[in-house]
């Protein structure tokens, strides 16, 4: 009744966020982690804040997915790589790209910290979308999910609807 564990699936330790303009010349194999994690980190911390100065606790989040039938226990996926399970954001849910935690191959001690992002081709994305319109839709609606279940500031809803990317979708 004390502890809140919130995993943010799609996020890395620190990311394209964190890290701005410098994020495309670190020399990491792939594009660095683009999962908003940052949007989660303020909704916490202003959670915590309302908890310790009036009890009013935040929400209890769904744990990251984590398949361990095997020798080795790892995180269960979607079809296109995305973990399953944990806060969502529109990213994982609406998604344009696989975001990871884990690094690219071959990455450096510092790439290492920042999971990766790898865009989805153009094939995939019309698979999953008809058009813009219907990505931006989805995305939308994944966005005003997180917020209602207390994982994103209202106040943070324009800036995560800036993230979306239809530009990317075909048609």
């Amino acid at each position: 009744e004390r502890i809140r564990l919130w995993e943010v699936a799609g996020t890395a330790h620190a990311d394209a966020f964190l890290l701005g303009p410098v994020a495309d010349v670190v020399g990491c194999p792939e594009p660095i982690n683009a999962g908003p994690h940052h949007f989660v980190v303020k909704a916490a911390l202003r959670g915590l804040d309302r908890w310790v100065r009036s009890g009013d606790a935040p929400p209890e989040a769904p744990r990251l997915e984590v398949d361990d039938s095997g020798d080795t226990p790892a995180f269960e996926r979607d079809a296109d790589g995305n973990v399953l399970g944990g806060i969502r954001t529109p990213q994982l849910d609406v998604p344009v790209a696989t975001h990871s935690g884990e690094p690219a191959e071959g990455s450096s001690v510092v790439c290492m910290l920042m999971g990766s992002t790898i865009p989805f081709d153009e094939d995939r994305l019309g698979e999953l979308y008809e058009s813009p319109d219907e990505y931006l839709d989805g995305y939308t609606d994944a966005a005003d999910e997180a917020i209602d279940a207390g994982f994103v500031l209202d106040d943070d809803r324009d800036a995560l609807l800036d993230d979306a990317d239809p530009s990317v979708i075909p048609g």
